[in-house]
């Protein structure tokens, strides 16, 4: 950390190992100054898939959802039980290197016993001649 490589692997890298509020806080020079997350939850069973996004820009004013009533009661007794190591894979595009991490989460939640694949996917592009994350595109995956 004291001295970052300026590879895109090792940007997405630090970056999910930072993936807490604080972190990605903190790591303001690592984002393109337009970067957008966007999260989508799949529930699978019918139920529509939860959708929304944010500039990483807006961080700090960005409502928290975890605190949204309707949330707090669909999430109530979900726990999460086991999480495996991200495993990553590097890909050029047209417009920067792809990165995606992929965990494996084990979870208890009402009483049932599942498995949730998350998948992060970095966009990195050379901005002012150093690589940042222009995108980062999370899908929680429950089906």
């Amino acid at each position: 950390m004291a001295a970052p490589k300026s590879e895109p692997m090792d940007l997405a890298q630090r970056c999910f190992a930072a993936m807490d509020e604080a972190g990605l806080a903190n790591s303001w020079k690592d984002w393109h100054p337009d970067a957008v997350h966007a999260i989508t939850i799949k529930y699978g069973m019918g139920q529509p898939d939860d959708q929304f996004s944010y500039k990483m820009a807006d961080w700090e004013t960005t409502p928290d959802w975890a605190d949204d009533p309707d949330y707090a009661e669909a999430m109530r007794g979900y726990t999460e039980t086991f999480r495996k190591d991200p495993s990553f894979r590097t890909k050029q595009a047209d417009d920067g290197t792809v990165v995606t991490a992929t965990t494996w989460v084990s979870y208890l939640w009402r009483g049932y016993l599942g498995q949730m694949k998350q998948t992060d996917r970095f966009l990195i592009v050379n901005h002012l001649g150093a690589p940042v994350i222009r995108a980062l595109t999370t899908t929680i995956d429950y089906r």
